[in-house]
């Protein structure tokens, strides 16, 4: 998953917001805000579901590592650093969460 939603974010969206928004730091928060919008259809679709609180916090804790992943893009100039963090994120996600 990393690879393409790297790719697509930061590699795309973020380049995109860069050069249409003044501000750095708002192209940041919103490609993150968008990232943690994509990850919602999985959540409502969740079976059994779960809490909204647990829902919120999850969406949260995406949205930061959105913008994480997003400043490692601005400040390395590469999409490489971001796609290897959310790579070993997902993995971590997968081996200890299940």
């Amino acid at each position: 998953m990393g690879l393409c939603e790297e790719t697509v974010f930061r590699g795309y969206f973020l380049n995109r917001l860069l050069r249409l928004m003044k501000s750095q730091q708002g192209a940041l928060v919103l490609q993150a805000l968008l990232f943690a919008a994509i990850h919602l259809p999985r959540y409502l679709t969740t079976y059994p579901s779960i809490a909204v609180n647990t829902m919120i916090i999850n969406l949260v804790m995406v949205a930061l590592l959105g913008y994480l992943f997003g400043w490692l893009f601005v400040h390395s100039h590469s999409l490489w650093p971001g796609i290897i963090v959310h790579s070993v994120w997902d993995l971590l996600v997968v081996a200890l969460i299940g």
